[in-house]
């Protein structure tokens, strides 16, 4: 995606939501780390033609920007301010440097600490993100949404995937998107919850259980990657990605519309300064499918 087509995403004006009615359609939302935020820009230019969900399932980020939807109706602007300053810093030893790369190595042996002796980086993340998912989601419950919103998390113990419908949304969110190695689990008895996505990147069956006519999916996945890994943190990350590709696939070919934002660059999983850039890939990805997207929901 050029810059040219994040301006004009930025600053064109939505046109106003058609009347036009539907077939009713679940939105699933993967999990993709800062590209997850592209989901923001699928649901605003889906709504923008008129097109409502009637629910949605999401998945790490996915079901941080799914129940955001559903319980905070400034959910976009929202999304768009989002605080990520408390996500760690990667190191990066290329930087040139005696200094920096000391600097560098510091942040590494600490987070190597941390990771050993606790929960990584989330021994000191943790409370700003509960704070960060409170405000998203406006310390609801996820039954009180606008839709029914449903998210996803991994029980650690037993592998399987667990799915909420009901309860406080900032501890299942939390838990849909507690990366391993970031973020500590949370623990609900007999559960201990950690990133959804572990178990399954696209819940195409729950949004199918809904009774939706039709499943419409988002993969902000980057199957390629053209600079590789700068450091650990972000190979760890990338390996993640690498064993969910076969199980998403697999996923994906179950709903009936796959939406598939294009990065104009290589964006890691922990990279939010280009948040930007991902909500407008998003946008873009949907407009491009507008056509396809109509004939689906024609009633």
């Amino acid at each position: 995606m050029t810059k040219s087509q994040i301006a004009e995403f930025e600053l064109s004006s939505m046109t106003k939501a058609s009347t036009a009615t539907h077939k009713c359609f679940a939105l699933v939302l993967s999990g993709g780390g800062a590209r997850g935020l592209s989901h923001a820009g699928v649901l605003r230019a889906l709504i923008a033609r008129g097109y409502i969900p009637s629910a949605v399932v999401g998945v790490s980020m996915g079901a941080v920007v799914g129940a955001t939807y559903a319980l905070n109706d400034k959910w976009y602007d929202a999304l768009v301010g989002m605080d990520t300053s408390g996500f760690p810093a990667t190191p990066d030893f290329r930087v040139p440097g005696m200094a920096a790369r000391i600097r560098g190595m510091r942040l590494a042996l600490l987070a190597a600490r941390d990771m050993y002796f606790g929960w990584g980086s989330g021994a000191r993340t943790e409370t700003w993100g509960r704070s960060v998912l409170s405000g998203l989601t406006k310390g609801k419950n996820l039954q009180d949404g606008r839709i029914p919103a449903f998210v996803c998390a991994t029980d650690m113990l037993s592998g399987q995937r667990v799915v909420f419908g009901k309860g406080d949304a900032t501890d299942y969110v939390y838990s849909s998107a507690a990366l391993a190695g970031i973020l500590p689990p949370l623990v609900d008895d007999p559960y201990v919850l950690m990133d959804g996505a572990y178990s399954d990147i696209a819940p195409v069956d729950v949004a199918r259980a809904t009774g939706a006519e039709v499943v419409i999916a988002v993969d902000p996945s980057q199957r390629e990657n053209a600079t590789g890994p700068k450091n650990g943190l972000q190979a760890m990350m990338r390996s993640i990605e690498v064993c969910q590709y076969e199980h998403a696939r697999l996923r994906f070919e179950q709903a009936d519309f796959v939406i598939r934002p294009a990065f104009s660059q290589t964006i890691g999983t922990l990279e939010f300064r280009q948040k930007r850039h991902c909500i407008a890939a998003g946008a873009v990805a949907t407009r491009r499918a507008y056509n396809d997207i109509s004939m689906l929901l024609a009633p």
